[in-house]
């Protein structure tokens, strides 16, 4: 079983940007989770969200 991780996708709708936390297998998959959503977004970068914990 993959284990999900959590990107952050940067994305450009109308001039604006905007940042969404979307957990996913890959980057394809980010991707493609705000596509579904908002389907004219213009993605300009998906990072790894770092899942590990601070002690």
């Amino acid at each position: 079983m993959i284990k999900s991780k959590t990107f952050t996708v940067e994305y450009e709708l109308g001039g604006v940007v905007f940042y969404q936390q979307v957990k996913a297998n890959d980057i394809e998959e980010a991707k493609i989770r705000v596509r579904q959503l908002q389907s004219t977004a213009n993605i300009r970068a998906v990072t790894l969200f770092n899942d590990e914990e601070v002690i």
